[in-house]
């Protein structure tokens, strides 16, 4: 007999919906999504007519929960303690940040009720502050059992005490499907078309790029110092810069200042996969200076190897995807030299040739909705069977 979820969330992301259909498949758990139609921070969401409550050819089992945040830090959603009072699941799947203020009543509601409680989050950064920690460890001990994105944080969170046996790594992953298509069907001489659009005087150089929101988290300003230094040294490499942001003009302004605006193209944002697939398979690598975060997943899925730093204190849990000289390389947080020697190492020694396949594989294994939803419905029927 198949179990009963109800999975609560912040928002419905875009990025999640091949995840969310994968769950409503599953032949062991019958999930039921709860989560704001509407995003926050330019983060795309999924449609809402595909809640089958909004448009009756809607397949996802999906409520609408109302957020509303508190000096753009603590959330309430509304919604959620009546749905944690009134159903009657086996299991709720959590949000699991402590600054959801519902989300502590709601896991205290479902402990009453000897419902198990599963938090989906981060869970331990490791970079937190004594106050932090403590209250992150309170919030985290209601809960049964656990679902990170990433084994680091399963064992910072083993080293606070909790039992590695009740947390479990659903890792994140995109399109995975749709990725795979791109990547099998890429049609060599079309990018090579592709590529000498963009950069028609010198379309012969190494291409060099970032895909993701420009903003000063990302730190692209130093990928262009290091596009600048590696040129001093003789290396010459084109650079694409695909999004859009509040650092665009700034980024623009130095690229010119440092007399490379000639192998710099800035795209702007690109929301058509096909192309986004196009721009990351025509590159030798994509570097994300700042946290890389799911341009790990985007990139290494259309077989195009990272480069980022290697601070994971300061990283997303995407970044375990990436594994030094398999499928990218890590630079020194902050350091431009540094960050231009390893695009040198990657460009000059054709890395890409051999980690191509190791980039594959990686997504084929871990980071991908096929995975993520057997290990939720192992981790659900593990908390039916244990309570």
């Amino acid at each position: 007999m198949k179990k009963s979820c109800g999975f609560f969330t912040n928002i419905a992301p875009l990025y999640s919906r091949p995840l969310w259909y994968q769950l409503s498949e599953s032949e062991k758990v019958d999930y039921s999504f709860y989560a704001s139609p509407c995003g926050f921070s330019g983060i795309k969401t999924i449609d809402s007519n595909e809640s089958k409550f909004a448009n009756n050819k809607g397949k996802l089992e999906w409520f609408f929960l109302k957020n509303v945040l508190f000096r753009n830090v603590l959330l309430y959603q509304f919604g959620i303690i009546s749905k944690c009072i009134k159903t009657d699941y086996d299991v709720y799947i959590l949000y699991g940040e402590m600054y959801s203020i519902s989300g502590w009543i709601a896991a205290l509601i479902c402990k009453l009720r000897k419902k198990p409680v599963l938090l989906l989050g981060h869970g331990m950064y490791g970079n937190e502050k004594r106050m932090k920690k403590i209250v992150r460890l309170l919030y985290y001990r209601i809960a049964d059992y656990h679902l990170v994105y990433g084994n680091r944080s399963k064992k910072l969170m083993v080293e606070s005490g909790f039992s590695p046996e009740r947390i479990f790594t659903v890792y994140n992953s995109l399109d995975y499907n749709l990725h795979n298509k791109l990547y099998k069907e890429k049609d060599l001489g079309e990018l090579d078309d592709f590529r000498r659009k963009l950069f028609p005087e010198n379309s012969n150089l190494p291409l060099v790029m970032f895909i993701g929101r420009l903003t000063k988290e990302k730190k692209i300003q130093y990928l262009l110092e290091a596009i600048s230094l590696s040129r001093g040294k003789g290396n010459n490499y084109n650079c694409l810069i695909v999004g859009g942001g509040s650092e665009s003009d700034n980024l623009k302004n130095l690229s010119e200042s440092m007399n490379i605006s000639d192998s710099v193209c800035f795209y702007g944002p690109s929301y058509d996969e096909n192309i986004n697939a196009k721009l990351i398979m025509m590159s030798e690598c994509c570097v994300s200076p700042g946290n890389v975060g799911l341009t790990a997943i985007h990139c290494l899925s259309l077989g195009t190897p990272v480069i980022t730093h290697s601070n994971f204190f300061n990283q997303g849990p995407e970044v375990e995807s990436v594994i030094q000289d398999k499928t990218g390389l890590f630079f020194e947080e902050n350091n431009v030299n540094d960050l231009s020697d390893v695009i040198d190492d990657m460009i000059l020694n054709r890395k890409k040739s051999y980690m191509e396949p190791n980039c594959i594989g990686q997504i084929a294994e871990f980071w991908n909705p096929m995975k993520q939803a057997s290990v939720f419905d192992e981790a659900v029927i593990t908390a039916v069977r244990m309570r």
